[in-house]
């Protein structure tokens, strides 16, 4: 049984909101070891908080990811537990920060109502879900709890989807979003590290287009393979292709901001 809880949120660490949901899940699973992978997400950000549980399923995926972002917190959102094709749990609400890591790991299999009395004796207070329903299921799961207990199943296709546009061929050109850049400045791309060859993007050059920016950069292993201050393609730590610059902010020099559309060709 795996008991490791990956927890993502939008709440910062100047409250005590990490560490009220910390406390709830130690209580309800002594077990369980809680893994802070970030928590500096931009407030109601659910497109970072997405790509964020993205990169924790790609490079955890045996944990149990909790991410919240809940912008409508109480307003009537679902409460959800995903299990995805690849056997990933992810808890979370319902409003797509849960579905590009979804998507990461064989899409969704499972999706399951979090029913509160299920996981709390009491009624969950309005604007804290993540410490009286989230959390608490998080908790469950860690403890052994199959995640069908938790509530009701309802259909796949009836959740908020992923918030990004898909990934396209257009001519020649990959269409693809900006999916974020991190702290780095390095610029992630939807485009998984599985997807360079069948796109044919596997080449020693590409070409990236944003707008009426035009580059082409060589696509490389590792920011070591240019020279300080040059840019570069390669695929990063999270799985994905990723514009950087060495020991420079490619999100600066070039003046991109999640959400941007990119247009991507293969160069010789």
């Amino acid at each position: 049984m795996q008991n490791i809880v990956c927890f993502v949120s939008d709440f910062g660490l100047e409250d005590a909101w990490v560490g009220v949901c910390h406390a709830v899940i130690h209580r309800a699973c002594p077990t369980a070891r809680v893994v802070d992978l970030g928590h500096q997400i931009p407030p109601f950000d659910v497109r970072k908080g997405a790509a964020v549980a993205a990169a924790g399923v790609y490079q955890l995926p045996e944990a149990i990811h909790l991410i919240v972002v809940d912008p409508t917190v109480g307003g009537g959102r679902l409460d959800l537990c995903l299990v995805t094709g690849t056997g990933v749990r992810l808890v979370g609400p319902d409003n797509g920060v849960l579905m590009l890591a979804a998507e990461r790991a064989g899409g969704v299999a499972e999706a399951i109502v979090i029913d509160p009395s299920k996981v709390d004796f009491r009624k969950p207070l309005g604007t804290f879900y993540a410490r009286d329903v989230l959390a608490p299921a998080a908790a469950a799961l860690a403890c052994g709890v199959e995640p069908r207990y938790l509530g009701t199943l309802v259909p796949p296709e009836t959740l908020v989807p992923v918030p990004f546009r898909p990934t396209e061929i257009d001519g020649d050109f990959v269409v693809a979003d900006v999916l974020e850049y991190d702290r780095f400045g390095s610029v992630r791309l939807r485009v998984a590290a599985g997807q360079i060859e069948e796109l044919g993007l596997a080449r020693d050059y590409i070409e990236l287009g944003f707008g009426h920016l035009v580059i082409t950069v060589p696509f490389a292993e590792t920011f070591s393979d240019v020279a300080e201050g040059e840019p570069v393609a390669l695929i990063d730590s999270s799985g994905w292709l990723t514009l950087a610059v060495r020991q420079a902010s490619a999100a600066e020099r070039f003046g991109i901001e999640a959400g941007a559309r990119v247009r991507i060709r293969p160069r010789s």
